[in-house]
């Protein structure tokens, strides 16, 4: 007997949408997945052309990531109405489903800093294009001496590790160059501490001192003046600098939803929490950047919300722990990671170089890992066990 396929249309072909589109069995489901542009990028990726200078090629086109059956197609969309269940694109044309799954990711919002875009477009900055980054690198070899300024502007980001990521490799590279007593390093961020969660501040606020980068705690960046090179926070400080690189705020992209509620102030889809269910709705998913969950918005949440929703599709009783995993570079070969979930703080876990090959072994196997999930989800499946943050707090205290 044949059974009737259930249809799957997944907005956003990046880590998220890619992964889930892979791991569901062509058997089951007619599987769509839709993105305004042809790239699937590795976003991480910009940290290392901006400060390193590195060529490495951070784009594939998405239809080289998805199993034969998927179906793509290149559009923008312009319309989700999750109660008449059907998606609208940019031509007008609709698509019914039977499922929906959001994965849209994030867009930087410059408007939410007054001069921040003048500014971006002085010094770049390594959260949106691949142009940004370029910019970035352009500064550090144009710098000399002065202040570099590395800020975190308040709102939702990617990547939690990534500003001080960004720093730590900024002092390596002026150290390398011979110029690091000539430029002063200063990070700013709004939280009351350089990396929020307490017990990863521990290992990283003493290499800061160490590496003699200053940094400015509740500093919630207001407006920036790029002619007088001063940025301005809400209580009231004045840092002033030669070059400024600011981490921008994040939002959720411009596309109309019905109902409207589903969506909180700054545009992500709010949902539940262990499933990725859309508020109020049990046949539309949220995954990745896109949602308003109360996790990290990096790769590694959006692939392991993917299998949990891949695995709620097919019928299974799968739930999110919260996992973050989130690889964090500190500089000159060395690293460590940011694991939490639900129930564990932050893990204390130790720099070592070890940590930071792995991040870099991660990075050579992204585009495989989305193409074959049937041979690596068992080996994340086992890393992942393996690193349970249950098991590591008792270890690193």
């Amino acid at each position: 007997m044949s059974t009737v396929k259930r249809r799957v249309v997944i907005i956003g072909g990046g880590t998220g949408g890619a992964m889930l589109a892979n791991r569901l069995p062509r058997d089951e489901f007619e599987v769509m997945v839709i993105d305004k542009q042809p790239y699937n990028y590795f976003w991480p990726w910009l940290l290392y052309i901006a400060f390193r200078g590195s060529r490495k090629p951070i784009k594939r086109e998405i239809r080289s990531l998805l199993k034969p059956w998927v179906n793509f197609i290149q559009s923008g969309v312009r319309f989700i109405n999750l109660q008449d269940r059907y998606v609208e694109l940019e031509n007008g044309r609709r698509l019914t489903y039977d499922y929906v799954v959001i994965a849209t990711g994030a867009t930087v919002d410059y408007s939410r800093v007054p001069g921040l875009d003048k500014v971006t477009e002085m010094f770049g900055n390594y959260h949106s294009t691949e142009e940004n980054a370029w910019k970035v690198w352009q500064t550090l070899n144009n710098m000399k001496e002065g202040t570099l300024a590395i800020i975190l502007a308040p709102g939702a980001y990617r990547c939690p590790p990534s500003p001080l990521e960004g720093t730590f490799l900024a002092e390596e590279f002026f150290r390398r160059r011979g110029l690091r007593d000539r430029v002063r390093i200063v990070f700013a961020t709004f939280y009351p501490r350089p990396y929020p969660a307490e017990p990863m501040n521990e290992l990283i606020e003493p290499l800061l001192k160490e590496r003699d980068i200053e940094y400015i705690t509740f500093y919630t960046l207001d407006h920036i003046d790029p002619e007088k090179r001063v940025a301005y926070s809400m209580e009231g400080e004045e840092l002033k600098f030669d070059a400024a690189i600011v981490i921008p705020p994040h939002v959720g992209v411009d596309i109309k939803y019905m109902p409207e509620d589903v969506l909180d102030s700054d545009r992500f889809v709010q949902a539940d929490k262990f499933t990725n269910r859309v508020k109020g709705f049990d046949d539309a998913f949220v995954i990745g950047d896109a949602s308003a969950l109360p996790v990290a918005k990096t790769g590694v949440t959006a692939h392991l919300q993917a299998g949990v929703v891949a695995r709620i599709l097919q019928g299974e009783d799968a739930r999110n722990t919260g996992r973050t995993n989130c690889p964090f570079d500190v500089g000159y070969g060395l690293g460590t990671f940011v694991i939490s979930d639900y129930n564990n703080p932050t893990i204390k876990y130790p720099i070592n170089r070890v940590n930071h090959l792995f991040k870099v072994a991660f990075a050579a196997t992204y585009w495989d890992m989305i193409l074959y999930p049937e041979l690596w989800d068992p080996i994340f499946e086992a890393y992942f066990e393996a690193t349970e943050p249950a098991k590591l707090r008792y270890l690193y205290r």
